[in-house]
């Protein structure tokens, strides 16, 4: 029986998505929760799906059309990164000429962030998804299905499809944007992500990412209230703040120990703290639901303070990543990132107390940077002195205020397979070339990592086989990027 819909997440490898490093097989691999979500939305209304994922299966273009040949799906439905289009729109290529009687959808960040010009440039794409695509997919499958899944009956029907918020399809070959979709405000109300379609022993965290195997992703909110320049998060997903109750999450993570034999949790929402209530409330339950679980999260330096870092500790929280991003005061006002030096220092400060290890994010060839400020944000970087640091390059993603911004601040290139923060697509007017923007990179990784002193604390942490191994593969993957 054919499926109503196959999902796609498109092959992109970690070597790609870190810039065609030699890192090796350092783990990495991140599951489309929001393709898992969406299948188990539209599989509750009823309709029959299918997931593939050519990222964590190691499948390359034929191989992902071979399964589609098999399994002949009614609709597909292609999640696009920026970064990762170029795959998207030859994916959805071969798919229009293989099978022209199948729906093709396009969603995903680049999507929202750019939907008509993706529109209008790409028409190998018959539908695009932008914002939350629950509804909005849902509207579509039922209007396909009173079309008797008849592609051309569905797309020359203008005046139905004019009428489904969040889409962009065409007419008279031009790409026409419906009103945006209104959010979803009870995320109680959606199911949990459709795991069993994906390969969950695929998905390994980053060395420095987790303790204990398996690790489940997962995520409590949706939205960001911040406005950084840099940052596409809004995109899909706006500036509101919505979050599952503390009772959901507790059942989520109860149903991934039960099914999954879940050992730690990796939360990947923007700013996991930015509710103190909930957030203590969340770790009051974890305390008393007597789950053995650690857990990893996200969270802005001027939403902690050292009571709730206390408590997350207690409740099996062991690592943090914090945007620092620059060391200097004058950058990070420029990019709208509204937090001061002083808070990085002193929280950085307060989680190491509580325990915690500290994952801390710089960002390297900001707008208005120089070789100098540059080193000044190595030097930050050296004084907090977190247990693991990110140096990446600033990356003007389409639909942020820095992409519209960045020719008044530098150059930027257009080739969007780069756009992934480990290729100086965008170089400030203070740089002279790219190369020197890279040699800043590698500068920063030599410096932070091989230090003797990092190394030391760092082989005192490991106790186990497995922590010599996860350290092992981090010295590799630094290595990589060295290269």
């Amino acid at each position: 029986m054919r499926p109503d819909i196959l999902f796609i997440y498109p092959h992109y490898s970690v070597k790609e998505r870190y810039g065609n490093r030699s890192i090796g097989r350092v783990g990495g691999h991140l599951p489309p929760l929001g393709l898992a979500q969406l299948a188990a939305f539209i599989r509750e209304q009823g309709f029959t799906v299918e997931l593939i994922d050519a990222v964590a299966l190691d499948l390359q273009l034929q191989q992902v059309m071979e399964r589609v040949a098999v399994i002949r799906p009614r609709a597909v439905g292609i999640t696009a990164l920026t970064s990762s289009f170029y795959s998207v729109v030859s994916l959805a290529s071969h798919i229009r000429t293989a099978f022209p009687d199948i729906l093709t959808l396009v969603g995903g960040p680049h999507a929202s962030a750019a939907p008509t010009i993706v529109m209008n440039k790409h028409r190998c794409f018959d539908l695009l998804v932008f914002g939350e695509g629950e509804f909005t997919l849902l509207e579509i499958m039922e209007r396909y299905r009173n079309k008797g899944y008849k592609r051309s009956r569905l797309l020359s029907d203008n005046a139905q499809l004019a009428g489904i918020d969040g889409i962009v399809f065409r007419d008279d070959m031009k790409g026409i944007q419906t009103a945006p979709r209104q959010l979803i405000d009870n995320l109680d109300a959606l199911p949990l992500p459709a795991r069993d379609l994906l390969p969950t022993k695929c998905y390994i965290p980053l060395p420095n990412q987790y303790r204990r195997l398996p690790v489940v992703h997962m995520t409590s909110t949706r939205g960001c209230p911040n406005n950084c320049s840099f940052c596409s998060a809004g995109a899909v997903f706006g500036r509101k703040v919505r979050r599952k109750s503390v009772q959901r999450v507790i059942e989520e993570i109860e149903h991934v120990v039960g099914r999954y034999g879940a050992r730690e949790i990796s939360f990947w929402d923007d700013n996991m703290v930015l509710n103190r209530n909930w957030m203590m409330a969340l770790c009051d339950a974890l305390l008393t639901s007597h789950l053995d679980i650690t857990w990893t999260c996200y969270a802005r330096v001027d939403a902690v303070d050292p009571a709730i870092l206390g408590k997350m500790k207690a409740a099996g929280c062991f690592n943090i990543f914090y945007g620092f991003e620059s060391g200097s005061q004058e950058l990070l006002d420029l990019i709208d990132k509204k937090i001061r030096i002083e808070d990085s220092i002193r929280v950085c400060r307060w989680t190491r107390e509580a325990g915690i290890e500290v994952r801390g994010s710089f960002m390297l060839g900001l707008p208005g940077e120089t070789p100098e400020l540059a080193r000044q944000t190595i030097r930050f970087a050296l004084e907090l002195d977190p247990d693991y640091a990110q140096f990446s390059l600033t990356t003007p993603y389409p639909g942020t205020r820095l992409y519209k911004q960045a020719k008044q601040f530098g150059r930027l290139s257009d080739k969007l397979s780069d756009y992934h923060g480990w290729k100086p697509v965008f170089v400030p007017y203070g740089y002279d070339s790219q190369k020197q923007l890279l040699a800043m990179e590698r500068l920063a990784m030599l410096r932070f990592y091989f230090r003797p002193r990092y190394w030391l604390r760092t082989i005192r942490k490991v106790q186990t086989w497995k922590d010599f191994q996860r350290v092992f593969k981090g010295f590799r993957m630094a290595l990589g990027f060295l290269k």
